[in-house]
């Protein structure tokens, strides 16, 4: 089985934001989450009428430009703390703030770290099959292949499963990756991460 969202492209070639772009050296030290953040908004505005309100400018034609002036908004909602933004209550506590201010009704659904990988699979894979992509949260690791990922947010956009494995794509300093589901899910570490999705009662 495979899906992959339509995701949106920034100026037509990148692939969702990047921290890196913006010069303020917090947003470009602890940005990821802000950065999840807006990709979300961006793909729920452009896939789903009654989500609209949650991008301030056209999901259709999303330029670098808009993409840093949203991005300097929500970090005003959405910033980390000491040590990082490691909490995906507190993501989602900020997140439905932001939504509220924007005048839109939302609800997130969340898995933690902890929970089987078989569960965590099926939530990824009835996110992205509804439409929306998947807010991850990836802290340390215990195999270095993802040392990329680690202390990092960012939004899953499609899976491919073979029997017993599932890769998924993602999108990260603005470019399409992908990786082993079950090999990440399973960090080697006490102190895990976690998911959210948007609701899929939220939807209609």
């Amino acid at each position: 089985m495979e899906k992959e969202l339509a995701f949106f492209k920034i100026d037509g070639s990148y692939y969702g934001g990047d921290q890196n772009w913006h010069t303020h050296h917090m947003m470009k030290l602890g940005g990821c989450s802000a950065v999840c953040a807006c990709e979300q908004c961006i793909s729920a505005a452009k896939t789903f009428p009654a989500l609209t309100g949650l991008y301030p400018f056209d999901p259709e034609r999303v330029s670098k430009d808009d993409f840093l002036r949203f991005f300097e908004k929500m970090f005003r909602y959405i910033h980390p703390g000491i040590g990082g933004l490691t909490s995906i209550d507190k993501f989602e506590r900020m997140f439905l703030k932001y939504a509220h201010a924007a005048g839109v009704d939302l609800a997130l659904e969340k898995l933690d770290g902890h929970a089987d990988v078989k569960q965590a699979g099926r939530f990824v894979q009835e996110a992205i099959s509804y439409g929306v992509p998947v807010m991850y949260l990836m802290l340390k690791h215990a195999d270095a292949a993802f040392d990329e990922f680690e202390w990092h947010w960012f939004n899953l956009t499609g899976f491919k499963t073979q029997e017993e494995k599932m890769d998924v794509s993602f999108a990260t300093w603005g470019r399409r990756c992908t990786f082993d589901f079950m090999r990440a899910w399973d960090t080697g570490k006490f102190w895990r991460g976690g998911m959210l999705r948007i609701a899929k009662s939220c939807l209609k």
